[in-house]
């Protein structure tokens, strides 16, 4: 029976996996859509308050 070769994730040359993303227009796309969206739904909750309280009979 051949040996059974050592693991190469338990190597010691470093990680197998980089945290880092490439900055490609792949990339960078689903990030500005994303905050796109968060600004826009801003923008909207706040316009929506401002409206409404004027609406709003305070005391």
């Amino acid at each position: 029976m051949p040996l059974l070769e050592p693991d190469e994730a338990e190597a010691d040359d470093g990680p197998v996996i980089t945290p880092v993303r490439p900055d490609t227009a792949h990339v960078r796309a689903p990030r500005f859509l994303d905050f796109a969206g968060d600004l826009v739904s801003a923008v909207l909750i706040i316009a929506g308050g401002v409206f409404a309280y004027g609406f709003m009979q305070l005391g």
